[in-house]
């Protein structure tokens, strides 16, 4: 096996089903979680300017891609993640109400990511933020259950239109689990065996109460201060069998207000980042609180069209070794 890609391994779809098939699964995504929620589909920035900074930097572990604009002799920053944007645009607009909410497409470039045949420097997240009056755990629960319906729903919708696939990618139901259950059921592996292990064992899955956890720790992904809040924070994976390993789907948790800040910040210590505008509307509670969700994009078209490789369903950089070997071994590639 080399890059993740079985040796002998054949798409079960030609390049023109492919596209039909990617277009076909983010369209029928985007239609029923936009009527399920009732939400306005937006088109995401792209870019954040120092000041204001809706940018996140993953707990100062990916480097910003900055840039100078000559024209008013300042500076912008490609923005890594849009959680920010999207509600600070709820704000902007006056959709402060419960339950008003908006939807974006957002295309993410992150030149620190491992890349690998799941993951590259580019992906895309359908991203959801809705206003609400109140914290409480039992709706991001829901909508966790919600998203994944959806999800099984388009899974088996775009499946049968090609008879190559398999019905079902994502099975029917989804399991939760707190990190401290996941660590009693196999103490002896390491966290990412758990999760293969357990995916393995049992399909789709939400892991909770593990932000904190997974502090400082190398090769997983680290979290600012000022997004999201650690305690309510659901990550829903899915056991992918085209290439035998668990993968992150997606997401749904509140974001932070004044007093979740001010306690996370305590334990991070993020004080670079205590000048910002963002951070000053956190502050002042001029920002609405709201639930925030994600699916990437790319890892579900991935399982339900069957893909070993991540740049068989999205356009991306790769090195010349590895764009010779997917021609050598006919993989067609975007």
């Amino acid at each position: 096996m080399k890059y993740g890609i079985t040796l002998g391994y054949v798409s079960k779809l030609n390049q023109i089903d492919t596209l039909k098939g990617i277009e076909k699964a983010k369209s029928e995504l985007k239609k029923v979680i936009k009527k399920e929620y009732k939400l306005i589909e937006v088109s995401s920035a792209i870019v954040t300017e120092k000041n204001l900074w809706l940018n996140d930097d993953f707990q100062q572990s990916r480097r910003p891609i900055d840039f100078d604009i000559s024209s008013t002799l300042s500076y912008g920053e490609i923005m890594q993640s849009n959680n920010k944007w999207r509600r600070f645009f709820l704000m902007k607009n006056d959709l402060s109400k419960n339950n008003m909410g908006i939807m974006t497409e957002f295309n993410s470039i992150q030149r620190d990511m491992e890349m690998d045949n799941t993951s590259s420097i580019t992906f895309q997240e359908l991203g959801i933020e809705i206003v609400k009056d109140e914290y409480d755990i039992n709706y991001v629960n829901e909508m966790v259950i919600k998203l994944f319906e959806h999800i099984v729903s388009v899974d088996k919708k775009v499946a049968s239109e090609f008879e190559e696939l398999q019905e079902s990618h994502f099975g029917n139901t989804i399991i939760f689990i707190t990190f401290k259950k996941l660590k009693e059921l196999y103490p002896l592996l390491t966290f990412k065996e758990r999760l293969n292990k357990f995916g393995r064992e049992n399909g789709s899955f939400v892991l909770q109460d593990y932000v904190e956890k997974m502090f400082n720790q190398t090769k997983i992904q680290q979290f600012s201060s000022d997004i999201f809040d650690f305690k309510t924070y659901s990550r829903i994976y899915y056991y992918n069998k085209s290439v035998e390993k668990v993968l992150s789907l997606g997401y749904v948790s509140y974001q932070v207000d004044r007093e979740m800040l001010k306690i996370q910040n305590n334990i991070l210590k993020e004080n670079t980042k205590t000048q910002s505008g963002y951070q000053h509307l956190l502050k002042s509670n001029k920002l609405p609180l709201t639930i925030s969700g994600g699916i990437y994009l790319d890892r579900l078209t991935m399982a339900i069209l069957e893909k070993q490789h991540i740049a068989e369903v999205h356009s991306t950089i790769w090195d010349d070794e590895f764009v010779d070997y997917c021609e050598t071994n006919k993989i067609k590639i975007l």
